[in-house]
């Protein structure tokens, strides 16, 4: 540092040998990356990549992974299931090898857990091959598999339905099931891991054999369990899509009293109630099941629920009309009760409602107006204001508007 204050080397402090030292180091790691062949900082990336990927992915490119599956597949036929269910889950969760290779090994994968009997494993897996390889090779396998496995899985539901048919103790029949352990089922909510495998059956192979058995099972579990509304959407799309399936049938009369029966009741939406009248209706004219016989007797009970229904409906709306002070619109709507719904009870009701409508009616026209809607808001609003009809509060008006009118000829 010189006296005045300024350093001695002459660059304002800067310390010009590790500054060069710095720049000598850069220069040898630059020649180092060009003589291995980053020729561009691309490259640089690429190699940077190739060398973290074994840390942070399990794909790699594996020149022995076709000797790997030949001897998983030869270990399998031994039935030695354990160690070549590591070794298929190994080369399928590896992205780099090829796709053909790695479907087949998912696949061996969930038959290795099958053929252990590790059903929940198995159906997992079987699942994930297939959102992996939606239109592989082995997936009309895969979706069979998995039917069959969820079908076991509903035993356990179907002997619930007999042993409440028979009369037995449903709580203690319940009980016993949450005591029991199998590896081959679930551990927990055995019911909806059949029904979420059922699904994923419909979905990947939506033609498939299996499909409509497995939409039929969706929608008869929810039927008996309450849900008329899953149950609707399930047998309505087999009768929708699988036209020659022998369950159709049988899902269309289920899916006629999920309709009647998931409205919530009269004072809900009748959309669901007029869809099982078409559908009663289509089956009656395309479906020779429903010509004669038990099923054209099942047709005629509907179509009286449902009309009862649409009746209770309509006679209910009426009612609102009435209860509301407007007894021209619930008359009207009592006469629709009494045209569309002929020999019920209702239709008495709604006769029964119109006479007394009637002999409450006013006679004269005077009386007659202040049924109006309109009337009956200007008597509110005055009474609100606290005057009597027709008197006109004074400070409101100018005097000028409460003056008598002079005829136009009498006009200066």
């Amino acid at each position: 540092m010189s006296g005045d204050g300024v350093p001695a080397n002459g660059f304002g402090g800067i310390d010009v040998k590790g500054t060069f030292a710095r720049c000598r180091f850069l220069l040898l790691l630059g020649a180092g990356l060009l003589s291995a062949g980053c020729t561009t900082f691309k490259n640089i990336k690429q190699k940077a990549s190739d060398s973290t990927k074994g840390l942070i992915s399990k794909s790699y490119d594996d020149p022995k992974a076709a000797d790997k599956m030949a001897d998983a597949e030869r270990r399998y036929q031994a039935n030695e299931f354990s160690s070549a269910q590591s070794t298929f889950h190994e080369i399928a969760d590896n992205n780099l090898n090829p796709a053909i290779m790695c479907e087949k090994a998912r696949f061996l994968e969930a038959e290795s857990f099958r053929q252990l009997k590790k059903y929940p494993d198995a159906v997992d897996t079987y699942h994930k091959m297939l959102v992996e390889h939606p239109t592989g090779a082995y997936r009309e396998q895969a979706c069979a598999e998995m039917f069959k496995v969820a079908d076991y899985w509903l035993d356990d539901t179907r002997a619930e339905i007999q042993a409440e048919q028979d009369g037995e103790n449903m709580y203690m029949h319940k009980m016993k099931r949450l005591f029991v352990y199998d590896k081959t089922k679930p551990t927990l909510d055995r019911e909806g891991r059949a029904l979420q495998a059922l699904e994923n059956v419909h979905l990947n192979d939506i033609t498939g054999p299996t499909a409509d058995k497995a939409l039929f099972w969706c929608g008869f579990v929810n039927f008996y369990r309450g849900n008329f509304v899953e149950a609707d959407h399930y047998f309505s799309t087999l009768i929708e899509f699988h036209k020659d399936s022998p369950l159709r049938p049988k899902a269309t009369e289920l899916a006629i009293i999920s309709k009647n029966n998931s409205t919530g009741g009269a004072v809900y939406d009748g959309q669901k109630s007029a869809e099982a009248l078409q559908l009663v209706r289509h089956a009656e004219a395309s479906m020779p099941e429903f010509t004669d016989g038990e099923r054209k007797d099942f047709l005629t009970r509907q179509k009286l629920a449902i009309r009862s229904q649409q009746a209770e409906k309509d006679f209910k709306t009426a009612e609102y009309h009435e209860q509301t002070k407007h007894p021209g619109s619930a008359y009207f709507c009592y006469e629709i009760v009494r045209r569309r719904y002929p020999g019920t009870k209702y239709s008495d009701l709604a006769t029964q409602r119109m006479e007394a409508i009637r002999a409450n009616a006013p006679t004269d026209s005077k009386k007659a107006k202040e049924y109006g809607p309109l009337q009956t808001a200007v008597k509110q609003f005055e009474a609100v204001l606290g005057r009597k009809e027709g008197e006109v509060r004074p400070g409101i008006l100018p005097v000028a508007a409460t003056a008598p009118v002079v005829p136009p000829a009498q006009q200066p």
